[in-house]
């Protein structure tokens, strides 16, 4: 066995491999250190940076992206196509994952991966930056490494997406799914019923899926305590946390039990 230290580590890839649970915190728009530290402090695991639904400076990113990893944490990006532009320069800004929102065909995994993976396997160009933490590394063995730990994520949030789950994770080089569950109950026709029936009986279609195939996945509805908690991990359900609300979100819920007691 080798003793090297591995040039790229993705932590919240190698407890997912290890069956173990991730807890991911979702960001819109506080790319802020304090974020990022805060998370890490609390046990998060994973940062989703969402990239569909706000604008991001580029170098604002880029330092966020490098504060996560400096924090032991594995920063995720929300794309909305699996095109080189996008895809290949968020991973050289540092980022260790994609997550590819409205995820509905093979072709668009398949790009995904294009541009995600060095070759053989996909054709992403080769650049020693924040992607490799500014250090001097061995070309062929980072590439080897960087392709194992990037971290491809498929966003199902579509009747499209849900017929077509199997194929979709089919994909040898997809390694979690989550859900846009507000999209998808839209798309079924209702619109804001996130636990309608017919929504949660579609995302446990793919859940089944993606059980089937040992691939980490979310629940389709998030437990509300400990004991809904352990009966999800004991289904092998392994993304929890905070994935679908934003930062704001939890502000506003910590700022509202705090002025609670003067109401």
């Amino acid at each position: 066995m080798s003793s090297e230290v591995p040039l790229i580590i993705n932590p919240a890839k190698n407890l997912l491999r290890n069956g173990e649970p991730v807890f991911g915190f979702n960001v819109f728009e506080s790319l802020r250190p304090s974020v990022a530290k805060i998370a890490a402090q609390t046990g998060y695991n994973m940062l989703l940076v969402e990239n569909e639904h706000v604008l991001h400076n580029d170098e604002t990113l880029t330092n966020f992206l490098v504060i996560a990893r400096d924090n032991g944490l594995s920063p995720a990006v929300t794309v909305l196509e699996p095109s080189r532009h996008i895809v290949s320069r968020v991973l050289d800004g540092g980022a260790l994952g994609i997550c590819l929102s409205h995820a509905e065909t093979p072709d668009q995994v398949e790009a995904l991966v294009r541009w995600m993976k060095y070759a053989p396997v996909g054709e992403r160009g080769l650049a020693m930056g924040a992607n490799v933490d500014y250090a001097e590394a061995d070309a062929a063995r980072y590439c080897e490494e960087a392709n194992n730990a990037t971290l491809l994520i498929l966003k199902i949030e579509s009747w499209r997406g849900v017929e077509n789950a199997e194929v979709l994770l089919s994909n040898e080089w997809v390694d979690a799914v989550v859900f846009g569950p507000g999209d998808l109950a839209a798309k079924m026709g209702f619109h804001g019923e996130w636990e309608h029936p017919q929504v949660v009986a579609a995302m446990e279609h793919v859940i089944e899926i993606a059980l089937s195939r040992n691939l980490p996945v979310e629940p389709a509805i998030y437990p509300k305590n400990r004991a809904e908690y352990q009966q999800q991990r004991e289904r092998g359900i392994q993304l929890f946390g905070s994935l679908r609300s934003p930062e704001y979100s939890l502000l506003r819920e910590a700022a509202s039990q705090a002025m609670s007691i003067y109401r």
